[in-house]
């Protein structure tokens, strides 16, 4: 998100012609980091919560909650099925965050909800936006800045609320423990 504000300020540099060439290569090198950075704190995030994910289904028939929707190999293995993945992991998130509760209502939908649906749009604005034609002039540039900020900002959103699903379906496992 950061690096996207900064995008639209170099665009606002260059178009009032205060841009130097040193100013454009740093952001360059500074885009290329931060790139590399996010790939590396996805990628172990990914790890982590797939990990916790699975140990989470395998944990639910002993703590009283049923038999679980799929295995602990399967609730990781949905995320990388095509088109699959836009609804089966959030329905076995939502399946082991049901079973973990005590009582009849669940309660807790709408945070569930609110993540998947921030964090499939914040990756779809975001394809989009890689898709874009490489841009030819300021307005295309600032366009496209706005675009991956706006993913960005989802995807984040996504991220904290994925923490608070984390936190919720432990607390009730803990609860039943």
């Amino acid at each position: 998100m950061i690096q996207n504000g900064s995008g639209l300020r170099i665009v606002d540099d260059a178009r009032a012609g205060m841009l130097t060439a040193k100013e454009a290569t740093n952001f360059n090198r500074s885009s290329v980091f931060v790139g590399l950075m996010y790939l590396a704190a996805v990628g172990a995030c990914a790890i982590a919560f797939l990990g916790w994910l699975s140990r989470s289904v395998d944990n639910v028939p002993a703590l009283g909650g049923g038999r679980p929707s799929v295995t602990p190999r399967w609730s990781i293995g949905w995320w990388f099925i095509p088109f699959v993945n836009l609804v089966k992991p959030y329905q076995i998130v939502r399946d082991v965050h049901d079973r973990m509760g005590i009582g009849p209502s669940s309660g807790g939908g709408w945070l569930l909800l609110a993540w998947w649906v921030s964090s499939i749009l914040g990756n779809a604005i975001g394809t989009f936006a890689w898709r874009l034609p490489e841009p030819k002039n300021l307005d295309a540039l600032a366009f496209l800045y706005s675009i991956k900020g706006t993913a960005d900002a989802l995807t984040f959103l996504g991220a904290v609320l994925a923490i608070f699903v984390v936190l919720r379906i432990q607390w009730r496992a803990e609860a039943r423990a």
